[in-house]
C-alpha cells in the first residue's frame, strides 16, 4: 500500500511540473519585433512556465501539424525558468545559433508558420510524445490599410500576435503589440479582425468630381479614413457618409 501511495504522489508531481508549461503567444506576422542573428524577422512561438520551479524542456517537441506532433525536438539542455518565457523562431532552419558566451541562444524550428494555410494546429508535446498543448492556429494576419491611390495600390503593414490574457490563462486574444519573450499582462487586446472596408470607387483615372462611398459590414466598429495619404490613426476623421474628390487623392480607410 505504501508503494502505491508513493508512486501516485510521484505521478501527480510529474504531471504538475509538465502541465505548468504552455504555449503563451505566437505570431505569423513578425515585421520588426525581433530581428534574428541571420538578419531575418521570422515568425515565432512563445512558451511560458507558470510554475514556481524551472522545467527541463530537453526532448520536448513543437509542431504545426496534428499528424506530426514530434515534428521538431527541443534540443538537450534547454531549461525554462520559473515564471519565465522562452521563444522559438519558426524559421525552418532547424538549428541552434549562439553568437557569444554571454548571448542567449536562438532556437530555430524546422517549420514555418503560414499567413494563409488553414487547418494548422500548434502542438507542444513532452518527451514521451504526450500532447501537452494543442492550439488551433488562427492566422495572425499582416494587417493592411485599404489604400486607393488612383492608378496605384500600396499596403501598410501592421504586425500582430495572438496571446493568452493574462500569461498562462485560458482566453486567447489578438494584439497589435506583440510581447516577444515578455509578459502579456497589460497588452492591448482585441477579439479579432474586423472585415475589410470597401471603397466603391476603383483605382483609376476619372474626369470631373467623383463621389466616394466607403462601406463596412461591422455594425459595432468605427470607420475612419484619410484623404492625404497618411496612415489612419485614432484621431483621423470618422466616416459619416459619401464625400467628393476633385483632384488626385490617396484614400485610406480602416475600421
Amino acid at each position: 500500500m505504501k508503494i502505491n501511495i508513493t508512486l501516485l504522489l510521484v505521478m501527480i508531481f510529474l504531471t504538475s511540473m509538465t502541465a505548468q508549461v504552455v504555449i503563451n503567444e505566437y505570431s505569423a506576422s513578425n515585421l520588426t519585433k525581433y530581428v534574428d542573428q541571420f538578419d531575418k524577422t521570422e515568425d515565432w512561438i512563445e512558451l511560458y512556465n507558470s510554475g514556481s520551479s524551472a522545467v527541463d524542456l530537453s526532448g520536448w517537441h513543437l509542431s504545426d501539424k496534428e499528424s506530426k506532433p514530434e515534428k521538431w525536438e527541443i534540443p538537450d539542455g534547454v531549461v525554462i525558468g520559473a515564471n519565465d518565457h522562452m521563444v522559438f523562431l519558426c524559421s525552418g532552419r532547424d538549428q541552434v545559433f549562439k553568437s557569444g558566451s554571454n548571448s542567449p541562444a536562438e532556437y530555430h524550428t524546422n517549420f514555418k508558420l503560414s499567413q494563409t494555410t488553414s487547418g494548422e494546429t500548434l502542438i507542444l508535446s513532452d518527451p514521451s510524445a504526450e500532447v501537452m498543448q494543442s492550439i488551433p492556429y488562427e492566422t495572425t494576419l499582416i494587417e493592411s490599410d485599404i489604400i486607393e491611390n488612383f492608378g496605384n495600390l500600396r499596403i501598410d503593414l501592421v504586425e500582430t500576435s495572438r496571446i493568452r490574457v493574462t500569461d498562462g490563462a485560458d482566453d486567447w486574444m489578438l494584439t497589435t503589440s506583440p510581447s516577444f519573450n515578455q509578459s502579456n499582462n497589460g497588452s492591448p487586446v482585441y477579439s479579432g479582425y474586423t472585415e475589410t472596408p470597401t471603397i466603391d470607387l476603383e483605382a483609376g483615372f476619372y474626369e470631373g468630381t467623383q463621389s466616394v462611398t466607403i462601406t463596412n459590414n461591422e455594425s459595432n466598429s468605427v470607420l475612419k479614413y484619410t484623404t492625404d495619404g497618411t496612415n489612419v490613426k485614432e484621431d483621423s476623421p470618422e466616416y459619416t457618409g459619401a464625400f467628393e474628390v476633385t483632384e488626385n487623392t490617396v484614400i485610406k480607410a480602416r475600421s
